[in-house]
């Protein structure tokens, strides 16, 4: 291989511009590439990025659109600058690398292997299938808040966890809104695996032992934490889901709703600067 045909000068994006970037934009308007080895990414990841090793995005795989603009990232800069250098010489439009990879970034991050729970769909599931899981998983969640309001003795925070509850409730309506306009009839809720417990955000699944840990929280930090926890898992597993998705509506429907996550996040983090204000 002539490596002198792929040393070209690549941009470089900072932690702070790249974050910008990201919530302003839609999340079909990018791809965020993870140019690590999987034990890695599974370890965590930043949310909403795509696994593709170094080894095998040289090799052409990982289905790239070369009109897009990609964002490549690995621990620190050796790898990433080598994949952005490759993306340069085969014609990508736009191509950056995020200063200091995963080491140097601040805020919520996703866990899990690539494939963590995209079982619960069938990559060619019908759209109102999509639309039912995930207010499957809104279900869950509110449920989840309303357990741990119950299981608490501490009454702020019951106060809290009937509002993290009642955020639920809004991306439901939403949720039927959008089933009732494309599908012309009333959402009939289905059952998508069976387990104990609820599914949650993100496709995972609470227990009574987990919500009676967390329901002995003392701090409203912690609280605020979770929430956004489950904001940006479930942010990453829609995107995950949009990858594995057949269907073209499909696939924007879980782009849209990666970028509702995105937004919920940043509503959580507003929560808890007004909570703090408020308290301190």
């Amino acid at each position: 291989m002539k490596w002198n045909s792929i040393i070209n000068k690549v941009e470089t994006i900072s932690i702070e511009d790249a974050k910008a970037y990201f919530n302003s934009h839609g999340s079909d308007e990018y791809q965020l590439v993870d140019v690590r080895q999987p034990e890695e990414y599974s370890k965590r990841h930043l949310p909403g990025s795509l696994l593709i090793p170094l080894e095998e995005l040289i090799e052409g795989k990982g289905g790239l659109d070369k009109e897009k603009a990609v964002f490549v990232y690995s621990g620190g800069n050796n790898r990433s600058l080598a994949a952005g250098q490759w993306l340069n010489s085969q014609g990508f439009r736009e191509v950056r690398y995020l200063e200091g990879g995963i080491s140097s970034w601040y805020g919520e991050l996703a866990f899990g292997h690539f494939e963590l729970n995209l079982n619960l769909l069938d990559p060619n599931v019908e759209y109102e299938d999509a639309i039912s899981m995930a207010y499957a998983m809104e279900e869950g969640l509110q449920q989840f808040y309303i357990m741990l309001a119950r299981e608490t003795e501490d009454e702020a925070f019951k106060r809290l966890y009937r509002k993290l509850a009642s955020f639920e409730v809004d991306h439901k309506r939403d949720l039927s809104r959008i089933y009732s306009i494309s599908q012309g009839k009333e959402m009939v809720q289905k059952e998508f695996a069976e387990h104990d417990g609820q599914i949650l955000e993100g496709g995972g699944y609470a227990d009574i032992t987990l919500i009676k840990t967390l329901a002995n929280t003392e701090s409203a930090r912690d609280v605020f934490g979770l929430a956004a926890a489950f904001e940006t898992q479930a942010m990453d597993f829609y995107t995950r889901l949009a990858v594995k998705a057949e269907k073209p509506e499909v696939k924007k429907f879980f782009l849209e709703m990666a970028d509702a996550e995105k937004k919920h996040l940043a509503f959580v983090a507003s929560e808890l600067d007004q909570y703090l204000k408020k308290n301190n």
